[in-house]
């Protein structure tokens, strides 16, 4: 199996190493790291893939099976729009057989068809870095890469055979999460240096994406940045919510512009719900309630 032979080949490697005298082992150690690093620049798409199982719903059988090289980030790396399947990836940051990464990372964005048959691609998105975030909506699709600054790419999924990078923007952070405010306004959620930082995003021109709003939070840290499930977006109001350390925030986006709306203090707030126009923001500590025509607290209950 490729299980013995590699135990094979470790055992005979480490004779041959025990065989040598202090100076030559490490002369050979920096050899092999560096001889290793070029190894993975060229072929890392061969050596670091993820595996694709499509199940049929309907009796539970497989009817497909793929791979794609690289790692994806999370959910919203996958989205399957009119029976393609779009995914995104990072490659070059693994290990291989006991060897960090040397060579360059990169991020692909792949299209399979129905039988999870790669058709068109995008290669060397962000190269050094890593994906932060992604997120594809109908045609178009939305990255973000970090290593020391932000690149927002727009890709254009319309050809699934020939998918392409339109645009992209550099800005300083990042930004951990996306959501869709419209089909043209893409809100981004991340940190810049120390604090969260939140950017508003204009891509109706995919060639040339624009930030058309950004804050700075007083904050180090919000759940957001680890789970989406701490976003909250209330669509009638124009607002969106999202925790901190110190608080909960409601922020709006009326007119393209973020505004912080209301700040609860005292709160040690994890998600938040509206019911009609009352928002709920909970907490470890507490439950407020807000009413969303003007903000004012209704009620809370300590416990």
């Amino acid at each position: 199996s490729d299980t013995a032979k590699f135990t094979e080949f470790t055992i005979v490697l480490e004779r041959f190493y025990n065989s040598l005298s202090n100076d030559e082992r490490l002369r050979i150690e920096n050899e092999l790291t560096n001889r290793m690093g070029d190894y993975q620049k060229i072929h890392k798409r061969e050596l670091e893939t993820t595996g694709i199982v499509k199940i049929g719903l309907d009796e539970f059988k497989i009817l497909a099976t793929g791979n794609i090289p690289g790692k994806p980030l999370n959910q919203f790396s996958l989205d399957e729009y009119n029976t393609y399947l779009r995914i995104a990836t990072t490659i070059g940051e693994g290990m291989f057989w006991g060897f960090d990464g040397q060579g360059e990372s990169a991020n692909d964005v792949y299209v399979l068809d129905k039988n999870l048959k790669i058709v068109g691609s995008v290669q060397n998105l962000g190269l050094t870095e890593r994906i932060y975030s992604a997120r594809f909506i109908e045609d178009k699709g939305y990255l973000v890469t970090f290593r020391q600054i932000d690149p927002f790419f727009v890709l254009d999924l319309s050809n699934p055979q020939k998918p392409e990078l339109k645009g992209q923007l550099k800005i300083p952070g990042y930004s951990s999460y996306l959501h869709p405010i419209t089909k043209d306004k893409i809100l981004g959620i991340g940190k810049e240096e120390a604090n969260v930082k939140i950017s508003l995003f204009n891509v109706s021109d995919p060639e040339n994406p624009t930030e058309i709003s950004k804050y700075n939070l007083d904050e180090y840290w919000s759940d957001i940045l680890n789970t989406h499930h701490a976003f909250l977006l209330d669509e009638k109001h124009e607002i969106f919510f999202l925790p901190g350390s110190r608080g909960g925030y409601i922020f709006s986006y009326k007119g393209d512009k973020l505004e912080l709306k209301r700040a609860v203090s005292d709160i040690l707030a994890k998600r938040a719900v509206y019911i009609n126009d009352y928002l709920y923001v909970i907490g470890e500590n507490k439950i407020v309630v807000l009413n969303e025509l003007n903000w004012e607290k209704i009620k809370e209950l300590e416990f």
